[in-house]
């Protein structure tokens, strides 16, 4: 029965992959790793175009779906071999504890595409949380796992993860600083009594001098709010206060489990209400919305400006319903997972982050990686800035960083960019971005 369940899935997944792809590329190649819920796709550029590739590419994120990512065809078409993965924990943050498992899963992948013939360089690819996810990777091959159980990490790695087999260079995708500094930033601050409602179940009680949503602190419900600077520090302070209360919650709660004082042996449900879409950088766009220093600007045009200092075209995209409502603005965790993957220690959600409390930290992690990076921004999203950094504080003697005009932040054209309707400007984004990528590549390798 199992084996003519995988025959079908297999079956099903060749005829999704092959949709958009070229009639002379080979159709994808299922591959079944292990435990099961870890899977990938196997994507070969034409054999009549480039008959011998040496370089491969791994593709993958902490929970989405990487099988049919826009990549995908993209990469094999510009002559890589590439693999998409998903993890252990597709599309279930949940059950990411511990969070740095996912490492293993890569290594499978980095180990089943050296043994490709011809194969002789991997790179890795990460887009998104795929930054945190393959940075720890190659953070941890280059240093072993005393990189990742050092004392002061909200969790340590296991002795599972020596030995991992380190990529040749990592392409960083629009990828943010890290779940746990993704979530700080998008608490609601203005819940005041997360115990209560942890402990007892009590309906969230709000303090409206800290309500993002709240017009007599600068929303604007018809455009860009325009928060003043003592409301912005109050509520970037007040994120990591309650983001602190919410690891100390977590942390207490562990404790009782290992002293068998808990009501579960093991683990136990972590909700978060109000707990996403109150990132306040989509409301005002003030905050993180240029480099601060003048960067690779990668045009429509295709032609590369490196004069001038970067703005996102991105336009204001957030409402209170994406913060007040179950299914998007509430975190639904377990007390390992939240620790593992959505927390970190901070004094200010911007500025005062303690990036090395977490290994789900893509800048804590630059520093510890010495191959070759690329990192890449999407200049209609609000990931630049976070690009930035890690360019500022990446190690690699060999850094490139390049900011890809009017892009959204899966690469594509942000046609809600251009007031008074989409007229075309951004057009070739994907093809320049595949482009640049396969050149750095190439060039090194």
């Amino acid at each position: 029965m199992k084996k003519a369940f995988y025959k079908l899935f297999v079956a099903l997944v060749s005829i999704n992959f092959m949709t958009g792809i070229k009639a002379d590329a080979p159709p994808p190649e299922y591959i079944q790793f292990s435990p099961s819920a870890a899977m990938g796709a196997l994507y070969r550029p034409d054999p009549d175009v480039y008959p011998t590739p040496h370089i491969a590419a791994l593709n993958m994120h902490r929970t989405a779906n990487r099988l049919a990512h826009i990549s995908m065809e993209n990469m094999a078409e510009h002559g890589f071999i590439i693999l998409g993965m998903n993890p252990v924990c597709h599309n279930n943050e949940a059950l990411c504890a511990p969070w740095e498992n996912n490492a293993l899963v890569i290594k499978q992948g980095i180990e089943y595409l050296k043994q490709i013939p011809g194969i002789s360089k991997v790179v890795l690819l990460g887009g998104s949380g795929g930054g945190p996810t393959m940075s720890f990777y190659q953070a941890v091959a280059e240093n072993g796992v005393s990189f990742c159980q050092q004392p002061q990490k909200l969790t340590q790695c296991s002795d599972e993860l020596a030995n991992l087999p380190p990529a040749d260079g990592v392409v960083f995708r629009d990828a943010h600083l890290g779940n746990g500094a993704n979530a700080l930033r998008s608490l609601n601050p203005a819940i005041i009594n997360d115990e209560e409602i942890m402990n007892d179940n009590a309906p969230p009680r709000f303090d409206p001098r800290l309500d993002p949503f709240n017009p007599e602190n600068g929303y604007n419900p018809n455009g860009v709010s325009d928060y003043s600077d003592d409301f912005k520090e109050t509520y970037f302070r007040a994120q990591s206060e309650r983001m602190n209360r919410l690891i100390d919650i977590a942390e207490k709660r562990l404790g009782q489990i290992e002293a068998g004082t808990y009501k579960y042996p093991d683990d136990d449900a972590f909700v978060i209400p109000n707990g996403d879409g109150s990132r306040l950088m989509r409301l005002d766009l003030s905050v993180d919305h240029n480099t601060l220093k003048p960067r690779k600007f990668l045009k429509n045009d295709g032609t590369i400006e490196d004069c001038c200092i970067v703005s996102s075209v991105r336009p204001a995209d957030l409402k209170p319903e994406s913060n007040q409502r179950f299914w998007s603005g509430t975190r639904m965790l377990t007390l390992r997972s939240f620790l593992s993957t959505r927390a970190i220690r901070s004094s200010h959600a911007m500025t005062e982050i303690d990036y090395c409390s977490s290994n789900n930290s893509t800048v804590c992690n630059v520093r510890n990686i010495s191959v070759p990076v690329l990192i890449t921004a999407m200049g209609g999203h609000y990931f630049l800035r976070n690009s930035e950094i890690f360019y500022e504080v990446a190690v690699s003697q060999d850094k490139d960083f390049m900011v890809l005009e009017g892009a959204v932040h899966g690469i594509t054209p942000c046609e809600a960019c251009v007031p008074g309707g989409y007229d075309g400007r951004y057009d070739n984004s994907v093809k320049n971005y595949y482009d640049y990528v396969a050149n750095w590549i190439n060039e090194r390798f």
